[in-house]
């Protein structure tokens, strides 16, 4: 009956029940509404804060490239002296090596000197020049012809400011594509001038269309959220030109997969609550009581996970609620999963997994706060090389079997991680001895399997011991201690190289003589002197010995020994004996004129040897001076015929072919002079001073030149003394019947003018000494 008690009480069951079930599917949408909508709002922030980073790290990437670019003494050789070619070659290389879409080089007063981009205007330029007076942090836009790079400018010292170089990346479809794979929303880059609007975006064609048709309200979301810009996203914009509104980048987060959810959950609710209607006339009673609990529930956990917190599931509800309870928490699970990606990517090396250097320098913080053990810093020798053989992809697969190996190998490393290209550091506590680190380089250089092939690796190891009071805040210098260790390893072909106190300073005069020694060659900074070279069997001086000097305008007088080596290390011996070559033809030219007629010597390096076209060259040259070819001699140590025998005793046997005197020097002190002597077509051997300066009071010295000489003798060559200081010692020697001395017993070396005098005043006395 419609009107008794209990109708009327269903009704109003039913009424309230209504009423009830409608508040609260209207509060649970109105809260899950709102929280879908912060939730959207942070997951647009966080996209745009890991856009930022995502450019930071390219800059980054950029500078650190840079930093190995500007630190290059082969390049900053070419800029000192304006060899274009490799300039252009080296920018081009170091541009390709991280995908790099402008390249450019500019004088310290801002004139383009090199650059990829072409139809550069002097504006271009002048924008370009301007970075380098406010060198950002984070990162500097540079806008030409329609579109945006991010770039990076970097001083070229040696040490003083000789060039600018920068590189850049295009802000271009590939970047927004990287972006969107990176935070999982859309990007769209937005370049503005006088006479157009470009526009990359990520977005459908029609979407990039409504974005264009509302530029003006663009300027009202830089770093603040807006909703249909372009209809059913969510945008922020981003000012990439701090200068201007010009060049601006627009983050959208579709709200389509929300609106799905939304009409998902108004959809279950409105199931709900017509089969809550249907099942009230029968179990309204028993329903009643029990019907909104879930609900509440339900509304409860969807504000948690709007929260970011982690509810437990909820027991007891009705399997619509379940359903949409189980797609909340596979959100939150999807957006917890994708900020751990994000916070592995910043601190992991994305080809070896490896911690990479940012991470290295922090974890480095937390694990020296006492200081001991060692750091270790490995890099695998002529890696450039060897991956200009095996290919990019190969190599890239020896630098992950490498970085596999590192880790499991024992002693095991508290620390690994890849700082750039094939240099790694490794972190040892407690320390490694020496024999472990032996044990352990054999075993990390056992043979790679690449691709079918063994390939084999030889490291460099650059190591730091943590006991000698380091400073554990001072990271920084740490790894600069083991970055000079690595390179004193590689300057003086070591396998391991420990640093020691002091090297910073050793390491930066280094650094300047190989950067100042082309210079002192234009500068005439470095001339010859001229040792004589004197018979002591008719007390007369037919030749000399050219030596060089080197009085640096700061260093002041540097020794041959010292910048020979770093020159042969450096590769620049070539231009030094070239440079001494040519001085000396013109010196002995000169003299010739002056109807002075003498053999000098020059001293060639293994590198000179390895040249088969040296001796024609040397021929031609003493042959277009009008010179004889008796007028030069060479004179070669052992060790420069030990580095590669065959090809030397060739060159040297050209030499002899054409008539050019030949001498061995510091005969004595290698490890197999015999040996090689019978095979050299030498004429002349120069016995080592330390044998000779102590000949008149060391009894052993004297047994060992007489027995030289003898030898010498035997195979009729000539015999030089050097480093004869005594008048005793000439006596000596003559009785040995040694044919040559060469001391300060006759004089110091000298230069050209002085050496002539005395020359010709020695020669002139017929005074035996």
């Amino acid at each position: 009956m419609p009107n008794s008690f209990r109708s009327r009480l269903i009704i109003a069951f039913l009424l309230i029940l209504t009423l009830m079930q409608l508040t609260t599917a209207l509060f649970v949408l109105s809260a899950t509404q709102r929280d879908f909508r912060q939730q959207q709002t942070q997951n647009l922030k966080i996209g745009s804060n890991v856009f930022v980073e995502m450019l930071s790290n390219r800059n980054k990437q950029l500078n650190q490239s840079l930093s190995l670019l500007s630190a290059d003494f082969g390049f900053k050789r070419a800029v000192a002296t304006g060899e274009q070619d490799t300039i252009s070659s080296v920018l081009a290389n170091h541009g390709r090596r991280i995908n790099a879409d402008a390249a450019i080089l500019l004088s310290p007063q801002g004139t383009l000197l090199s650059s990829s981009l072409q139809g550069l205007t002097k504006a271009n330029i002048d924008e370009l020049f301007a970075l380098t007076k406010n060198r950002s942090t984070t990162f500097e836009i540079f806008n030409y012809d329609h579109s945006s790079y991010q770039f990076v400018l970097q001083p070229v010292k040696a040490p003083t400011l000789i060039a600018w170089v920068g590189m850049g990346f295009a802000m271009d479809k590939n970047v927004a594509d990287q972006a969107k794979t990176i935070t999982g929303i859309d990007i769209s880059f937005i370049n503005q001038s006088a006479d157009r609007v470009e526009i990359v975006s990520t977005l459908p064609t029609a979407q990039q269309q409504d974005v264009l048709a509302q530029m003006d309200q663009l300027d009202q979301t830089i770093d603040v959220v807006s909703d249909d810009v372009p209809l059913g996203y969510l945008s922020t914009t981003i000012a990439l030109d701090n200068n201007s509104d010009n060049q601006l980048a627009v983050l959208h987060q579709s709200n389509i997969k929300w609106q799905q959810n939304y009409d998902a959950l108004r959809n279950n609710m409105l199931l709900v609550f017509a089969i809550t209607c249907l099942l009230a006339f029968m179990i309204a009673a028993w329903f009643a009581g029990g019907l909104t609990k879930p609900i509440y529930g339900l509304v409860n956990f969807a504000r948690k996970v709007g929260q970011g917190e982690n509810p437990p599931p909820i027991k007891g509800a009705p399997a619509e609620l379940q359903v949409l309870a189980n797609t909340l928490s596979i959100m939150r699970e999807n957006i917890e999963s994708r900020k751990n990606d994000l916070v592995y990517q910043s601190q992991h090396d994305n080809l070896t997994g490896l911690y990479n250097r940012v991470a290295a320098k922090q974890l480095l913080s937390q694990l020296l706060s006492k200081m001991h053990g060692n750091l270790v810093m490995i890099d695998i020798k002529n890696f450039r090389h060897l991956n200009n053989i095996i290919g990019f992809a190969n190599a890239d697969d020896l630098l992950v079997l490498f970085a596999s190996r590192l880790e499991s190998l024992s002693p095991t490393a508290q620390l690994i991680s890849r700082l750039d290209g094939d240099s790694f550091l490794l972190l040892f506590q407690p320390g490694i001895d020496d024999q472990q680190l032996d044990n352990y380089l054999r075993l990390l250089t056992q043979p790679f399997a690449i691709q079918g092939s063994k390939i084999t690796v030889n490291v460099r190891v650059g190591m730091v011991d943590l006991s000698r009071g380091y400073d554990s805040n001072d990271i920084d210098t740490l790894i600069r201690h083991a970055e000079i260790a690595l390179n004193q390893a590689r300057m003086e072909s070591l396998s391991i190289a420990t640093y020691q106190q002091g090297e910073d300073e050793r390491y930066l005069r280094e650094l300047m003589i190989i950067r100042d020694l082309p210079i002192a060659l234009s500068q005439a900074q470095l001339h010859l002197v001229f040792q004589p070279k004197v018979d002591i069997q008719t007390n007369h001086c037919h030749g000399a010995e050219t030596l060089i000097r080197w009085l640096h305008p700061e260093l002041g007088f540097i020794p041959p020994d010292e910048f020979i080596r770093l020159a042969e290390n450096s590769g620049n011996i070539s231009i030094i004996s070239e440079w001494v070559l040519n001085t000396t033809i013109k010196q002995l030219a000169k003299w010739q004129q002056q109807g002075i007629s003498l053999t000098v010597a020059i001293n060639l390096s293994a590198h000179d040897l390895t040249n088969p076209q040296l001796p024609l060259d040397i021929e031609q040259l003493l042959i277009s001076n009008n010179l004889p070819i008796t007028a030069l001699s060479i004179e070669v140590t052992e060790g420069a015929v030990m580095k590669d025998a065959q090809t030397v005793i060739a060159v040297l046997q050209q030499f002899r072919n054409i008539g050019i005197s030949i001498a061995i020097d510091d005969f004595g002190t290698g490890h197999s002079s015999l040996a090689y002597l019978k095979l050299l077509p030498v004429n002349e051997v120069k016995i080592d001073r330390s044998f000779i300066k102590d000949i008149h009071t060391d009894a052993t010295d004297l047994m060992i030149v007489d027995t030289s000489i003898r030898l010498i003798k035997g195979l009729n060559l000539s015999v030089v003394a050097e480093g004869v200081e005594s008048a005793e010692g000439i006596d000596i020697l003559r009785k040995l019947n040694c044919d040559i001395i060469q001391g300060y017993v006759y004089s110091k070396p000298l230069k050209a003018d002085d050496f002539i005098v005395w020359f010709q005043q020695f020669n002139q006395s017929n005074v035996p000494f």
